[in-house]
């Protein structure tokens, strides 16, 4: 991640001067032009100052300063997804949370990239209704009624899920929630959606290009009118429902291109024209960046056909590199692009709502990955968020750890078996968990819950509220789970809540989602939370 000083300083002003009344030359401009020149100025800059910084030291960026956040003390949110308030009623899903949980922040998806009822007997909970054997459908888009006028700058503009009829989580829930003195946050994740390549006009258009030239079902962040997208999703919760909105949580797990590659999955994006236009202001070849990844593809692809290069894999996979730099920059331009454009929402935001928290969902494979680890610095990320939420799952994280390892001796680590590498693996990344044969069935200690989060501590140095998510009931996914695979019991919990608070988390989000949750387990975390809290009041 590139400096972003200049980008956040653009951002800052426009938070300062949409608080003031305004002046003759913004009064030329209505708030949302003003919103956007901000927004613009942003990125103009942040490109601008790209080429300086390859040949200019480096200085660690200074967060501006910001009109105070309100942050709830004792943090406990939860995600909710759209059908469990339609499922089991509104109230009866808060009187759940809040008792069982003790949660005073619900994270309700606003907008979702695809979410489908739970099957019984393979992960529906106790509570909750079932899918139907017959039922394929999966629900995508958002869970609100949006006015036009914020997407008047994009081709995306008819997005409204239609899956539940005209249910809207914004107005039939929000009040309920802030009746019982709780907060309702947006949670606005924005995953690779197929079912919105199909169901939303014109999605399709912004995705992102291959090698190959083949779209992808992931949307590009360089494209103006995928940005603008995003933009007016943020304008449109915290301006058209500045009365219930509290907060903004927003997520996207995607990773660049190399770390893509190097964790076994698609082949490397994006190259559509807004790429290479950006690559070449900035100095990167394209047709050089797409030999170097073609000959990874080679190299990785002959891996599965056990062809074994004669200097092995990892020698040839640094090689590609020495001759492709190239690599290493398109990998540098995918990133920069994505936080870029979370900076650009952030100070969005802040410029409608500055005490609102906005904040972002970090995923688990940052925890996992040495390489996704050094690109998602903590000492960058303060000065772009109110809270960050760490995806510390650590009993699906056992699993999930495994299928990862196992990837890269599929990749760059060809050459050995997981089991020869693990050693070394976890003096890299701080950890001291089971041995690689008992890794899935044991999951990750509660350890690694206090590790993640006081690291991210670390780096923010108290800037930024830093909120652990805890593993209940959370989901392998991938082809798991397997039977002999770690399931989450009401201890886990309660040893994970008291890991993340411990270590000094300023909050947590009970995770992944409530209609995951079994009732014992999400008792389990209130229970532990209410102790907690009060022996922290009796303290002071």
């Amino acid at each position: 991640m590139r400096n972003l000083q200049p980008l956040c300083l653009v951002l800052h002003l426009s938070v300062q001067l949409s608080n003031k009344e305004p002046s003759p030359v913004q009064s030329l401009f209505d708030r949302r032009s003003f919103l956007r020149l901000a927004s613009a100025g942003a990125a103009f800059l942040a490109q601008k100052t790209a080429r300086a910084q390859a040949t200019s030291p480096v200085r660690p960026p200074t967060r501006v300063g910001r009109t105070a956040t309100r942050n709830r003390k004792n943090f406990v949110g939860i995600q909710v997804r759209a059908y469990a308030w339609q499922d089991e009623g509104i109230e009866q899903v808060l009187d759940n949370i809040q008792e069982k949980g003790d949660v005073n922040t619900v994270w309700a998806y606003t907008f979702g990239y695809g979410e489908q009822r739970l099957r019984k007997g393979i992960n529906l909970p106790d509570h909750g209704v079932a899918l139907a054997p017959d039922d394929n459908e999966i629900v995508a888009g958002a869970f609100y009624d949006y006015d036009p006028k914020y997407f008047q700058n994009t081709i995306i503009q008819n997005f409204r899920a239609s899956g539940y009829g005209k249910f809207n989580v914004i107005e039939q829930v929000a009040p309920k929630v802030k009746a019982r003195g709780m907060d309702f946050f947006a949670w606005d994740l924005n995953n690779t959606s197929p079912t919105l390549n199909r169901t939303a006009p014109n999605y399709a258009e912004v995705a992102e290009v291959d090698l190959w030239g083949r779209r992808s079902t992931n949307p590009c962040f360089n494209h103006p009118d995928y940005r603008a997208f995003l933009s007016g999703k943020v304008e449109s919760l915290l301006a058209g429902y500045a009365s219930e909105v509290d907060g903004v949580s927003w997520g996207c797990e995607r990773m660049g291109p190399l770390d893509n590659m190097i964790g076994g999955s698609s082949d490397a994006t994006c190259f559509c024209n807004f790429c290479q236009a950006k690559a070449r202001e900035q100095g990167i070849s394209v047709a050089r960046a797409q030999a170097g990844y073609k000959e990874l593809s080679q190299l990785f692809h002959a891996s599965s056909r056990e062809t074994a290069p004669t200097d092995g894999y990892f020698v040839t996979f640094w090689r590609v590199l020495l001759k492709y730099p190239e690599i290493l920059s398109w990998e540098s331009l995918w990133t920069d692009s994505f936080q870029g454009m979370q900076a650009e929402l952030y100070g969005l935001g802040k410029a409608i709502a500055p005490q609102k928290p906005f904040g972002f969902h970090i995923m688990q494979s940052m925890t996992f990955s040495p390489f996704y680890r050094a690109e998602e610095d903590y000492t960058k990320r303060k000065n772009c968020a109110d809270f960050l939420k760490l995806a510390t799952y650590n009993n699906a994280g056992g699993p999930r750890m495994t299928a990862y390892l196992n990837n890269l001796s599929h990749t760059i680590f060809h050459d050995a078996t997981p089991q020869d590498f693990l050693a070394l693996y976890y003096k890299m990344m701080n950890y001291q968990e089971a041995p690689f044969d008992q890794l899935a069935s044991t999951g990750l200690s509660p350890d690694y819950v206090a590790k993640e989060t006081k690291r991210a501590l670390t780096d923010v140095a108290g800037e930024v509220q830093i909120y652990p998510g805890i593993d209940i009931n959370v989901p392998v996914l991938g082809a798991g789970p397997s039977p002999t695979d770690k399931r989450t019991g009401p201890e886990d919990v309660r040893l994970a809540v008291r890991a993340a608070f411990g270590a000094g988390a300023d909050g947590v989000v009970l995770s992944r989602e409530y209609v995951e949750m079994w009732q014992a387990n999400l008792t389990a975390a209130g229970d532990t939370l209410r102790e907690i809290f009060a022996q922290s009041a009796k303290k002071s």
